[in-house]
């Protein structure tokens, strides 16, 4: 668990856990390309992603940006909420970038059947809403950590941009999934950003036009991305995201002609 702070604005990196994939699943068509990304890599195929949560602490709000892969993992988000002592009933917002199964996987508690922040409201982006509970049948996931929030009367939906804090907004950055969205914070003069997965490793920092198979419109995700990262350069923002080496703090720059990342843990020189 790392902090950052954007202005007085506090947030928290949380892994809640990491697992790894072979590389040429990920991208199916990059080939042999791949092998200049071998540093990137387990023995040069593994992509090891981290499955990332942001608690975002501003002034009295307290808001959790996506909950994990869950129990089912071995997930250890709830301990990483404990370290910063913050139990499930001080959040005051749940916000998902999109509805994947390894952003929700917290939702529920198991024990009660009742959703598992008791105190929060959970927004959930309205496009990945259609989009899943219109599919015949809906993924797991969806069936066993989102459904249960609307039947339980604490879910919210919203489109396009939405103000969560004074100094956070959700914005849509479409293309990973109909409503991924995206949380930009703007606070004393500084700037911050919680990605979700526009872009999900320091592989495709460098190569925004590849498609990785876990986007649902390729077209549309390349679009974001490209657009999204050089927002985020131009304004040096400091990025919070899901899937970046733990923490997945940094930054995107431009260096040598190519976009990378540069990840950094808070407080040290590289910050």
């Amino acid at each position: 668990m790392d902090k950052f702070t954007i202005g007085n604005v506090q947030v928290a990196a949380l892994t809640d856990t990491t697992q790894t994939y072979p590389a040429s699943a990920v991208f199916p068509h990059a080939g042999d390309s791949l092998s200049q990304y071998s540093h990137y890599l387990a023995d040069g195929e593994g992509m090891t992603l981290n499955f990332g949560c942001f608690l975002i602490r501003d002034r009295e709000q307290t808001v959790l940006v996506d909950t994990g892969l869950g129990p089912t993992e071995d997930g250890q988000l709830l301990n990483g909420l404990g370290e910063l002592g913050v139990d499930p009933g001080d959040v005051d917002q749940v916000i998902f970038t999109h509805l994947h199964g390894d952003h929700t996987g917290w939702n529920m508690d198991p024990s009660t059947g009742k959703p598992r922040f008791t105190k929060a409201r959970y927004l959930v982006p309205g496009a990945d809403w259609g989009h899943y509970s219109g599919q015949q049948p809906p993924p797991g996931s969806f069936s066993r950590d989102v459904h249960p929030l609307m039947e339980a009367g604490v879910m919210d939906l919203f489109d396009g941009e939405h103000e969560l804090t004074s100094s956070a907004v959700a914005i849509p950055t479409p293309g990973h999934t109909p409503g991924h969205t995206s949380v930009l914070i703007n606070d004393g003069g500084e700037r911050g950003c919680i990605l979700g997965d526009v872009v999900l490793s320091p592989i495709d920092a460098e190569e925004l036009t590849w498609a990785n198979s876990f986007d649902w419109d390729h077209d549309m995700a390349r679009a974001t991305r490209l657009r999204l990262v050089d927002r985020l350069i131009n304004e040096e923002v400091v990025v919070g995201a899901s899937h970046m080496p733990a923490p997945g703090i940094g930054r995107f720059v431009r260096m040598e002609g190519k976009t990378r990342w540069q990840g950094f843990t808070p407080g040290s020189d590289s910050e």
